[in-house]
């Protein structure tokens, strides 16, 4: 489940520093934070993990949903400051 995880916290950076656009960057976050994403998929799985192991994984999905969440706010407001560039010489 670590690995899971580490994977999605990869993914998700790596689709947030993709992202073009307001759209793509709502996307990713859904994909990976939503009601049906892929961190909660994981966080679902949590209750069949033993006592000793679930505070360890708990912890680690936290971390990666900050990590995440962190990332969003960032990666929107340098999108909008990308469209407004392109606004600003496209009326030149």
């Amino acid at each position: 489940m670590k690995t899971q995880l580490e994977e999605i916290r990869k993914a998700a950076a790596a689709a947030l520093e993709d992202a073009e656009s307001a759209q793509q960057i709502e996307e990713a976050r859904i994909k990976y934070l939503g009601k049906k994403g892929e961190l909660t998929a994981i966080l679902k799985q949590m209750g069949k993990l033993s006592a000793e192991e679930r505070p360890i994984i708990g912890q680690l999905a936290n971390e990666i949903r900050a990590d995440i969440e962190a990332r969003l706010p960032k990666r929107a407001l340098k999108s909008r400051r990308m469209n407004l560039k392109k606004d600003f010489w496209a009326k030149k």
